[in-house]
C-alpha cells in the first residue's frame, strides 16, 4: 500500500516536474518580454509625462469653464466631412480636456480621428497619435503583440501557460520544504545548486503577486472577446429593441447629455459618451458610461441610457460579472490603484520574476552540459 502511494506520488511530481520544466522553456522569452514591456509600462504616466507625450492644457488664472457645446463647434469646423461619435471626459488622467472621436459617414471606432481639446478655452490640443508615443509602442507590444484581437488571445494563452508553470512550480518545491528550512541558500555547493536554492526561494517569495499579475492577464486577453460577447447579447438585445433611427440631431447638447447622466447614479460620475447609430449604442440613445467616484467603485463602470431626443435617463445598466471581472483585472496588472509605492512593489516583484525566468533557463542549459 505504502509502495503504491509512493508510485502514485512519484508520477505526480514527475509530471509536474516535466509541465514546469518544458512550459517556462517554452515561455521563457516571451514571458521575459512581457516582464521587461511589464516593467516599463507600470510607470506609463510618469514617461508620458516626462517625454511631452501627454496632451498639455495652458492655465489661466479666472477663466470661466466653457460649455462643451463650444469645444465640438471647433472640432465640427475643422473636419467638417466628419462627424463625432464619441466624447471623453477623464479628470484624473487628462484634467481640462475633452477626447472627441470622429469618423466619416460609415466609419466606426477602429478608423476614428481623435482630438483632444482644452474645455476652457475650446481649443484643440496638440496630440501624438498614442500608436506613436514610447508606451504606446510598448503596450502594443505587450497586449497585442502587433497583432490586434489576435495577439490578446495569444498573449491570454501564454499567460494560462505562466499559470501552469507557477502552479506546476510548487508542487516541484514542496518537497523542498521537508528536507531544510524555507529559504536556506547552499553558497558552498556549487553553482548550480546556489542558483537553484535562489530559484526557488524567490519564487516563492513572489508567487501570490505572480498569481495575481498572471490570472488578471489571462482576463485581459480575453477583453476583447468579453467586449464583443456583451455587445452580442445585452448591447444586441438594446439594438434590437431601439432599432428605428431618431431623425438626426443636427447639434446634440453635450452639456445636457453628461447633466442627464450624473444625475442618473449617485456616486457615479458620467465619462464617456458614445453617440447614436453607433456599433456600442442604439440608433435612439446615448450610451454613457458612469465611473465609481470612491472605495471598489472606482475601478467599475456602469451604463446610462439617455434619449437622444430630450436627454432623459432611460435606464441605466451594471456590466455583467464577466465584464467586471475585467475591468478590476487592468488596475491590479499593472500596479495602477495604491500610487507610487505600489507601482515600485509592482516593478520590484517584475524585476524577481524576470529574475527567476532566467535563472530556470540557466538551471535547464546548466544541468545539460553538466554545471556544477
Amino acid at each position: 500500500m505504502i509502495a503504491q502511494e509512493k508510485k502514485k506520488t512519484s508520477r505526480w511530481y514527475r509530471t509536474n516536474l516535466w509541465i514546469h520544466r518544458w512550459v517556462s522553456l517554452v515561455i521563457a522569452l516571451p514571458f521575459a518580454i512581457l516582464c521587461l514591456t511589464g516593467l516599463i509600462l507600470i510607470f506609463h504616466e510618469e514617461i508620458d509625462h516626462l517625454l511631452n507625450a501627454a496632451p498639455k492644457i495652458e492655465t489661466i488664472q479666472g477663466i470661466e469653464h466653457r460649455p462643451l457645446m463650444d469645444s465640438i463647434a471647433v472640432a465640427e469646423q475643422r473636419y467638417p466631412a466628419e462627424h463625432i461619435i464619441s466624447t471623453t471626459l477623464d479628470p484624473e488622467h487628462f484634467p481640462g480636456l475633452l477626447l472627441i472621436g470622429m469618423t466619416k459617414a460609415g466609419g466606426n471606432f477602429d478608423n476614428a480621428r481623435w482630438l483632444y481639446l482644452d474645455i476652457a478655452q475650446a481649443k484643440l490640443v496638440d496630440q501624438p497619435a498614442f500608436d506613436e508615443t514610447f508606451t504606446g509602442f510598448l503596450l502594443e507590444l505587450h497586449a497585442q503583440w502587433f497583432l490586434g484581437p489576435i495577439g490578446e488571445i495569444i498573449g491570454a494563452f501564454i499567460a494560462l501557460l505562466v499559470l501552469m508553470s507557477l502552479i506546476s512550480g510548487v508542487v516541484v518545491y514542496a518537497p523542498y520544504i521537508k528536507k531544510f528550512l524555507f529559504g536556506v541558500i547552499r553558497f558552498n555547493k556549487g553553482k548550480r545548486l546556489f542558483q537553484l536554492d535562489l530559484h526557488n526561494l524567490i519564487g516563492s517569495m513572489v508567487l501570490g503577486w505572480a498569481l495575481i499579475v498572471t490570472i488578471t492577464g489571462v482576463l485581459l486577453g480575453f477583453g476583447t472577446v468579453a467586449i464583443g460577447i456583451w455587445q452580442f447579447s445585452e448591447l444586441g438585445a438594446l439594438q434590437q429593441q431601439y432599432q428605428h433611427a431618431l431623425p438626426a440631431l443636427h447639434k446634440p447638447d453635450m452639456d445636457l447629455v453628461y447633466a442627464s447622466a450624473s444625475q442618473a447614479a449617485v456616486g457615479w460620475t458620467p465619462s464617456i459618451v458614445l453617440f447614436p447609430g453607433t456599433e456600442y449604442s442604439t440608433q435612439q440613445h446615448f450610451l454613457v458610461l458612469l465611473e465609481g467616484n470612491s472605495g471598489f467603485d472606482q475601478n467599475l463602470l456602469r451604463i446610462a441610457l439617455i434619449d437622444a431626443a430630450n436627454y432623459e435617463v432611460v435606464q441605466v445598466m451594471q456590466l455583467p460579472l464577466y465584464l467586471k471581472a475585467v475591468l478590476i483585472s487592468q488596475p491590479l496588472h499593472f500596479g495602477d490603484y495604491g500610487g507610487m509605492p505600489l507601482k515600485l512593489l509592482w516593478a520590484l516583484c517584475t524585476l524577481l520574476t524576470l529574475f527567476i525566468t532566467l535563472n530556470g533557463a540557466w538551471l535547464w542549459w546548466a544541468k545539460r552540459h553538466k554545471i556544477n
